[in-house]
């Protein structure tokens, strides 16, 4: 047998102990060699019910009514609440229990909960302590249920059960709600085994003399029960001891919750070794590795099956076996795809969404191990309330990052490990899916939007008269060079003087922009400066603060518009159902060498942009002149790249029609050399595919229209550059499988791409061979091929600067 067929099934059977011989054992385990202890119903020791609390003002003052009804002995019961720096109000509510024995302790600075119970321990002197979490709602005799366990006195910690409820069911609360079920089952035979592994922050008990003074990164409620068993004791899990909690009713909200709990935890397994040492903590030791330390890797084993299944694709021919775990692994990951489809659904089915929460656990479990390797521990924690209250854009990850890896780990297995590399049949299928890609993107895509412009127009009533409040906000960065003929130009326009603001956003400009706006104030032109540059979008995002007219319109500074420009932008928007408007920039390129190859190009993305805006459906704004109804802007992220592309978007998302006027004309000289053209290039794929990880301006799968000309027009693109590198490498093996030697469609393909590659770098090479159009075209068609793939580096990696200017990258 191979070395690498050994390596595979050692994998999987290492994952199958993971997920099923872990648990089986350990039933069998714990039925066979259980360890009995003892307790005594009537046990009451003094209690400490300690509360954490960060911005809980809405959930409060029904966690302290909740505990103050708790059936248990008044004069044992001590309630104290955590304050790690509240700022919404949660202290004083705590405040108003004060004369009921309600205790608030109140940290100085925000240094995360751990820092906190380490500040409100110090103080407690009853013999036991019970953590818990603010949203955490308690049955009556949940203490009575803990504590009963500290009569026997190997008893160091015990655990309660944290239901989920949820007013409106989800998927996401649906696939919490099984993993917990199976975590209750483990917990239940780990401590009839040996101690259960770990605490649960929400309802959890320890002896208050126990507790030890936690580093700020530990996530106490793992932390704290290692060095407990460490010290010799028992931690056990009482059922019965429950509390009701709401999940995080999101796949991205759990996908965040899931990275900071192993990041942390990780952490705190490091650094409790001697947790994790058999020869200290004997059964537990085992327990902590299978059930916590395995689990963490198992998306590293995943990955690890998924490169030596290609590497036995290319030692050896594809078995029955190869197949077989290909298309389990496929499966898994298309399942879980369609439950990304469905998780805005009501309740999907657990086929589909229990894969989604397996993938998105698994991989919030390799970030969270990253973090920690690369010396990053979370430290403070945002609740689910909290991270439900905050704006969509601020949440770094979604479930939608997720999916980008599920199905482009879905689409390398499906080619490859299905024997790709040695079947000729799969070759050819993905060469002809790469080559119809390209060709959609190049070729189809452009001829299919005329007819459907035709068949599927929405005709936009315009109103000639038509002539709301304007802002026309300019954005400029060191345009000292033409931000005085953009200024004459302004002055210009044919529109009422009276309902034009003309408003120059100045972010950090340190060549003499400034004073140039500044001597134009006289003649009602106004400059916002700010000291720093920080980006176009930012600046853009303050100025609207202070603009309060019904149309803005945006524009750059070395763009000279045509007199009636403004007034063909806004007759749009005599149309309630138009959101956006956008205009026709064209550059003035007949100096830089590649001119004619640019012309052609930007010819056809206008057509395209006409045929679009005939649809209703423009993908994006050109940034250099575009009106938007003020009442519709979101403000991006301040580090957001393509900004007119977000703004647009999200107006489209809106329900809005998003539309092109060709009449609106403005023109931008372009004085770029090739070199300046490819970074600017690249940059709007890194913008792109920044939008692809954060679902910035996203289309709605209600808008069908809309996500067929957003993949169409701007996704493709953006991969450009992978799906032309694929199709070449598809095309060579196919070359290599091939034996009878005549000359097929493919071996006249590759030759073709490998001529036109070989001409793009001779071009490169001599910069003379531009003036034979053919070559002039060939560069630059693979210079955007280039671009896209430097683009799909910055963005994935986030090296792309958001402060970009021409020229740089």
């Amino acid at each position: 047998m191979a070395g690498t067929e050994i390596a595979m099934i050692a994998l999987v059977l290492l994952l199958a102990y993971i997920y099923l011989g872990y648990p089986l054992l350990l039933c069998a385990l714990a039925r066979l060699w259980p360890r009995p202890h003892s307790f005594d119903p009537a046990y009451t020791p003094s209690v400490t019910l300690l509360i954490s609390a960060h911005n809980e003002a809405k959930v409060i003052r029904s966690k302290i009514e909740n505990s103050l009804e708790l059936d248990y002995p008044a004069g044992k019961l001590s309630i104290v609440v955590v304050s790690d720096c509240s700022d919404d109000g949660t202290d004083q509510k705590v405040l108003g229990f004060a004369d009921r024995g309600v205790l608030l302790i109140r940290a100085r600075e925000r240094r995360g909960k751990t820092a906190a119970l380490n500040l409100a321990m110090a103080g407690v002197t009853s013999e036991i302590v019970v953590f818990s979490d603010a949203n955490a709602i308690y049955e009556p005799t949940a203490i009575r249920q803990l504590v009963r366990h500290f009569s026997d006195h190997s008893i160091g910690y015990v655990v309660g059960h944290a239901r989920y409820h949820e007013d409106i069911e989800s998927s996401a609360g649906g696939s919490e709600g099984a993993y917990w079920d199976l975590e209750v089952m483990l917990k239940r035979w780990e401590s009839q085994f040996s101690s259960v592994v770990g605490g649960d922050g929400a309802i959890y008990a320890i002896r208050a003399t126990l507790y030890q003074p936690m580093q700020e990164t530990d996530i106490n409620d793992f932390v704290n029960p290692l060095q407990i068993v460490a010290l010799g004791y028992r931690g056990i899990f009482e059922e019965m001891a429950w509390c009701t909690e709401r999940p995080a009713g999101e796949f991205g909200r759990e996908f965040q919750r899931k990275v900071r709990i192993v990041n942390r935890s990780f952490s705190g397994f490091l650094r409790v070794p001697q947790a994790h040492n058999p020869l200290c903590t004997g059964r537990f030791a085992w327990q902590l590795v299978s059930h916590k330390l395995l689990r963490w890797l198992s998306p590293y084993i995943l990955s690890l099956l998924v490169a030596v299944i290609l590497l036995d694709r290319a030692l050896a021919p594809v078995t029955l076996w190869d197949q077989i775990l290909a298309a389990l692994v496929c499966s898994l990951l298309a399942l879980a795809a369609i439950g990304w489809l469905l998780d805005k659904k009501k309740l999907p089915h657990m086929i589909f969404y229990l894969p989604y929460y397996f993938m998105l656990v698994n991989v919030a479990s390799a970030i969270g191990i990253l973090l920690r390797l690369r010396g990053t521990v979370i430290t403070t924690w945002a609740t689910v309330r909290q991270e439900q209250d905050a704006p969509s854009g601020l949440l770094p990850v979604t479930g939608r990052l997720i999916t980008l890896a599920c199905l482009s780990l879905l689409a390398l297995v499906a080619l490859l490990g299905s024997g790709l590399a040695g079947n000729l049949q799969a070759l050819t299928v993905a060469a002809y899916l790469l080559i119809l890609s390209l060709l959609h993107a190049l070729l189809i895509y452009p001829s299919l939007m005329l007819p459907l412009a035709q068949l599927l127009g929405k005709p936009v009533a315009r109103d000639q008269g038509y002539s709301p409040e304007v802002t026309l906000l300019i954005a400029a960065y060191n345009e000292a060079g033409s931000i005085e003929s953009k200024l004459l130009n302004s002055l210009a326009l044919d529109y009422p003087r009276d309902r034009l603001r003309i408003l120059v956003v100045s972010d950090g400009s340190a060549d003499g922009t400034n004073e140039i706006v500044s001597r134009y104030a006289d003649r009602g032109i106004e400059l916002l400066a700010f000291p720093v540059n920080r980006g176009k979008i930012a600046a853009i995002n303050e100025a609207m603060k202070g603009i309060g007219s019904e149309v803005v319109v945006l524009s750059d500074a070395n763009v000279s518009y045509s007199s009636s420009a403004v007034s063909k932008l806004v007759r749009n928007l005599s149309d309630p159902r138009v959101g956006a408007v956008s205009g026709k920039v064209v550059l003035a390129n007949s100096t830089v060498s590649y001119g004619n190859a640019e012309r052609s190009y930007y010819s056809v993305e206008h057509a395209i942009q006409e045929c679009e805006g005939s649809l209703g459906a423009l993908i994006g704004a050109d940034g250099a002149m575009y009106a938007i109804r003020r009442s519709l802007f979101t403000p991006p992220l301040a580090d957001t790249i393509l900004d007119d592309l977000v703004i647009a978007m999200e107006i489209a998302r809106q329900g809005h029609l998003v539309v092109h006027e060709k009449e609106a004309l403005g023109i931008e000289v372009n004085q770029q050399e090739l070199k300046g053209e490819f970074y600017r290039k690249a940059r709007i794929a890194a913008g792109g595919y920044q939008c692809l990880l954060r679902a910035s301006g996203l289309p709605r799968l209600s808008q069908p229209l809309l996500l067929f000309c957003f993949v169409s027009h701007k996704v493709l693109r953006w991969v450009s550059g992978l799906l032309f590198l694929a199709l070449i490498g598809v095309l060579i093996q196919i070359q290599l499988q091939s034996v009878s030697g005549v000359p097929t469609f493919f071996s006249c393909l590759l030759l073709l791409l490998a001529g036109g590659v070989l001409l793009a770098l001779l071009v490169q090479l001599f910069p003379a061979l531009k003036r034979v159009k053919a070559a002039n075209y060939c560069h630059y068609f693979h210079m955007l091929m280039a671009a896209s793939l430097v683009g799909c580096y910055l963005g994935l990696t986030g090296r792309q600067k958001v402060t970009w200017r021409r020229g740089e990258v």
